[in-house]
């Protein structure tokens, strides 16, 4: 369901827009009306993903690589040419691999940091000039990043992961703070179990895939695995304006498993 035409006249950047939840938020957003800067490392996938926005939308597809600035800053540059500016900014691009401290190597320590903390770290001081001048323009301007359940609780062998997103929801209340009196809001989400690619990999290492799927759906106190609209529908709300006096929070979106 998507709540009337919320975003008409929003010019919105998603990362990791080729698949999976940002995919799903891209949809979101452009179903209600935005234009959607959707981006990804996977360039098809992107291409792909505008394509299912459908013909009356006004976006673009563009290749991104979150550990890069200058990749991020011609992102920044295409959006500023097509939109003249951004309302919306989700940091969604992430990758997980599994491993405790020992299992960890420095180099993938160092590949999570730069993809789920860096990254979101540069992609909005990259874009913040043009948050800050559509802010000023039009009275407000959203930031929300892809957190998760990992960076509020944790899990065996997810160190780097959790150590990554606890880091995200961090740098949240901080930019909150830093950018409250100049009009933007900047708010995280935190999945738990979804149903993403992601997810499937994980799938893919156990012996019956069936049966894990059985044994995960259970986790939940609700008894089923969350999808990407899920978190899209708390994403688009955490960028509309209907949220103004939400910023600085952590929306937990994970059937129960925190409370439990």
């Amino acid at each position: 369901m998507t709540n009337a035409r919320r975003f008409v006249g929003k010019d919105c950047v998603v990362t990791g827009a080729g698949g999976g939840i940002g995919r799903a938020v891209a949809l979101r957003l452009a179903a209600e009306g935005a234009r959607v800067a959707i981006l990804d490392i996977d360039l098809n996938g992107a291409r792909e993903t505008l394509f299912l926005c459908g013909d009356d939308h006004h976006g673009f597809a563009g290749r991104l690589d979150v550990r890069s600035e200058a990749s991020i800053a011609n992102a920044a540059a295409q959006a500023a040419e097509v939109f003249g500016g951004v309302d919306v900014l989700v940091n969604n691009a992430g990758i997980e691999k599994l491993g405790s401290i020992e299992e960890t190597t420095p180099d993938v320590w160092d590949d999570i940091m730069a993809v789920n903390l860096r990254g979101p770290y540069l992609t909005s001081r990259i874009f913040a000039p043009q948050l800050l001048a559509r802010a000023a323009s039009t009275g407000g301007a959203a930031v929300v990043h892809n957190a998760s359940l990992m960076g509020q609780v944790s899990s065996p062998r997810l160190a780097a992961y959790c150590a990554s997103k606890a880091g995200l929801i961090s740098l949240t209340r901080s930019m909150a703070l830093d950018f409250a009196t100049r009009k933007i809001r900047v708010n995280c989400v935190c999945p738990g179990i979804i149903h993403t690619d992601m997810l499937e990999r994980r799938f893919a290492l156990e012996a019956n895939r069936e049966e894990a799927y059985q044994r995960v759906s259970q986790r939940p106190p609700v008894h089923y695995i969350g999808n990407p609209e899920d978190v899209a529908a708390a994403i688009a709300y955490l960028a509309a304006d209907e949220s103004r006096f939400v910023t600085g929070s952590a929306l937990t979106i994970d059937g129960g498993v925190g409370a439990a």
